[in-house]
Parts: C-alpha cells; structure tokens; sequence
C-alpha cells in the first residue's frame, strides 16, 4: 500500500529545518520566511540540484508524476503553497547569481487560497529586464499644481502672454457632464468617422479605409471572435468542462510564443463626449497623434506602430474649451505610445502634454498616475490578467481589460473630479482581453472551475 500524502505545511517545515535542500532555507530569525531556488529550465547552469524539493514534493503528494516533467513539479509545488495561503514577498527569479523566491509563511488560521500582489511591483521590474525595457527611476513628486487644464511649467515649456486671463475663464468655468452633448458639434469628417470601426491594412495616404465587422477581421487574423451571445446559462459539470475547455483555448490564440496578441479598439472623448472610436489590427500597437489631415491610422516604418490622429475640437460652442483642449492637442507633439513587448502594453509620451493613466474611467482613487517621457513603462501585465482570472474564479472581482488616458490632466483626478469634466480622455481597450473577459463573466466563475484551466493559467503565468 503506498504511504498517505502528507501535510504541505509541517512536510515543509521538516523539510527546511533539515537543511538538506540547497538554498531551502529559512531568511529570518523568528522562521516565518523562507526562500526556494527558483530557476529556469532553460538556463545554461540549470541542473538537478535546483528542482530537489520540487521533486521532493511530487513524490510523496501522490499526484504521480514523480518522473515526469520538472516544470510540472515545480507548477504544483507553486500551486500548492498558493491554496495553502503562503505570500511571496521576494520574487528574485531573475538573479544571475542567486534566483529565488522567498515566501512568508502562512497564519495558523489561513486556509485559502492567496494572491501574491504584495510582490506586483517587482514583478514588473522582472518583466522589463526579461523583454528589454528598461527600469524606471522613482522622480518624486514633481508635478504640475493648481489648475487642472491649462498648461503650466511643468505641464508645458513657456508660457503665453494671456495666462492668468485664460487661467481665470477656466475657474469660472461650468463643466459637468450635462452640458456635454450640446457642448460638442463634430465637423462633417468627423461625423463620417464617429462611431465607425476601421479595421483591415493600414492605408496610406489618399486611400480610403472600408470599416468591416471585428468577428470577420478577427478570423483573418487567427486572434478569437467575439462570441455572438453570452456564454452564461449553462448548467452541469460537463457544460462547466466544456466553458472552461474553450475558454483555455481562447486563452491559448491569444498567445504567439512568449507575446500575446490583441487589437486596439481607440474611443476618445472631448468633455465626455465620444468624438471618435475605431479599430486597430496592428498587434504591435498605436501611437496616438494630432494630425487633423490623417484618416484611419496608418503604419510608422519607424516604430512600427500605427499612428491613429485625435480629431479637431471642430465647433465647439464654448470657445474657451476650444480654446484649451486645440493647444493640449498642438502640444502633443510626438504622441503617446501604447505599445506591446512580449506580455506586457508599455506606455511613453514623447510630447509636451502630459498624460495620465488608470485602468477605469471611474477609477476613484484620487492617486495620479502619469506616464513617463523618460522611458517606456509598463501598463498592463499578461501575466497578471490570468491572475486575476483566477481571482475571479474564487470569487473575486474580474480583471481589467482597458487602459484609460487623460491628457494634460490628472488622473485619476486628486479631487475626486469624474472623466466626463476632463477636457481630453482617452479608451484603449485590448480587445483579446476583453473577449476573455466577456466569456468568463458571461459563464459565471462556477463555469471556470477547472483543474486542468487553473493549472495551465498558473504555468502560463511562470513562462510570462
């Protein structure tokens, strides 16, 4: 008969206090630390001594693959001390000399399952020396203060001589989202593109892009559709198995070795209003510009992202607005980048304007958030959406599947002030993300409930 599956928890503490793993250890004095090596397969001085306690697990938890794969062994042990509530603290996978993990250990009352977000931003620290972008410095606090929407020192170089006039209008100034609609009156082009979703080659200039539906595109290019209705009402375990079946494979298209693949659907908004709204194939990602004469986007050989124009403020019946959301725009200069490296939608302004991000338009932390013109810098993590998945599975809230920009304003906004009072906002919705995300709040967290789902989210998750 073989030997009952013990306890993870005194099995691992036996295990540490033993000694006989290298680098298994405890890293504080009161031993509710302790770090495991962890380190990839693939590495030139990878061998048999780094996965000894994953291996060590794999035979006595009975699970029988003892003898199969290390990457495997190593997945269930993660998983493993995941259920059992232990936290990492330090995610050092990636030093040269040295990688490990080190996790804390759990409470006597912790039974659940437990996210590791403590360790978020070192994960994206790992993420830009792993797909070559390289690490942000901390610059302090060195924004720009007082008035939200014109530009000041640091918000734009130099200054006009009827400042403190406009900055006086803007403080009389009544915006609130139900003077919008009768705000904003689109030019004639701008009525043609409103609401309209471009997809399909980039088209240079002079030729006319015929907007097509997103599920006919999405074919093409082998990303997933859009399902045409909801995936909820499904009951059973066998319907479970199936939702979950396809929801992995859908998980699966989006991804082309180490990147993920999406398309960009773009809506800005002038004061709240939508004035703009269209489709980007181009995986590589956007560049959001002002050139009033460009239609559709059309592809920079440089950079290889597609430059898509915000549009003319046009006739706007408050010229004061008019006014100051044409020279946020003139001073955008290069653009913003939303671009795409390996797992990972990095965002850079190159411009003038200041720009600011969140994941929600109605985001209400009051914590600004600006984007660097220093360096690219991460966004949106692939790795940390299949980890909200599976937060969502137990019952947590779904994941983000947009980014959300303001331009020459904070945002969020310190006061409190909501997006439809911001002169320029901007929607960048990564769309394979938005399909998953579709699909598991149409099933229901019930329907994800796979082994076989959770364990392949969590091994996709190492490899981001």
């Amino acid at each position: 008969m073989s030997n009952p599956k013990p306890l993870l928890i005194p099995w691992l503490r036996a295990k540490i206090d033993s000694g006989i793993y290298p680098g298994v250890a405890w890293t504080n004095q009161e031993r509710t630390e302790f770090s495991i090596p962890w380190k990839h397969g693939l590495r030139t001085d990878s061998s048999d001594f780094d996965i000894l306690i994953f291996k060590a697990w794999a035979e006595v938890s009975g699970s029988g693959r003892a003898h199969g794969d290390p990457s495997v062994w190593k997945r269930n042990f993660r998983s493993a001390l995941r259920v059992k509530g232990f936290k990492l603290v330090e995610d050092n996978k990636n030093d040269s000399a040295n990688p490990h993990k080190v996790f804390h250990w759990p409470d006597e009352s912790s039974s659940g399952a437990s996210s590791s977000a403590g360790s978020q931003d070192q994960d994206d620290i790992d993420v830009l020396e792993d797909y070559g972008l390289p690490i942000q410095e901390s610059h302090g606090a060195a924004h720009f203060d007082g008035c939200l929407y014109l530009p000041e020192e640091s918000m734009f170089s130099g200054h006009t001589a009827n400042h403190d006039i406009l900055q006086q209008c803007l403080k009389d100034l009544s915006i609130g989202p139900e003077e919008g609609t009768a705000g904003f009156e689109p030019t004639p082009e701008q009525q043609q593109l409103q609401n309209q979703v471009v997809i399909g080659p980039p088209a240079l200039p002079g030729q006319q892009q015929h907007p097509v539906t997103f599920g006919g595109a999405a074919g093409e290019t082998g990303l997933p559709e859009q399902p045409a209705r909801p995936m909820g009402g499904a009951v059973g375990g066998a319907c479970n198995e199936q939702l979950a079946a396809r929801f992995l494979d859908t998980v699966n298209k989006t991804r082309d070795g180490d990147h993920f693949r999406t398309q960009f659907r773009i809506t800005v908004y002038y004061r709240g209003v939508k004035v703009s709204e269209q489709l980007v194939e181009n995986e590589a990602g956007v560049r959001l510009v002002y050139r009033p004469e460009l239609v559709g986007s059309v592809v920079d050989p440089e950079s290889g992202l597609s430059l898509v124009s915000l549009p003319s403020p046009g006739a706007m019946l408050d010229q004061i607005q008019g006014n100051l959301t044409q020279r946020i725009l003139e001073k955008l200069g290069a653009g913003l980048e939303v671009g795409v490296s390996g797992p990972v939608v990095y965002g850079q302004r190159l411009g003038e304007t200041k720009a600011f991000w969140s994941f929600d338009r109605f985001d209400r932390s009051t914590q600004a958030q600006e984007i660097s013109k220093l360096q690219p810098q991460p966004l949106f993590l692939f790795k940390n959406f299949l980890r909200g998945i599976l937060d969502f599975i137990e019952g947590r809230e779904c994941p983000p599947c947009s980014l959300f920009f303001c331009l020459g304003e904070k945002w969020p906004d310190p006061s409190g002030k909501p997006w439809e009072k911001k002169l320029i906002t901007v929607e960048v919705v990564l769309t394979s993300m938005e399909l998953l995300k579709n699909m598991a709040v149409g099933g229901g967290a019930s329907s994800l409930q796979s082994v076989e789902l959770q364990m392949s989210l969590e091994e996709m998750m190492e490899l981001c």
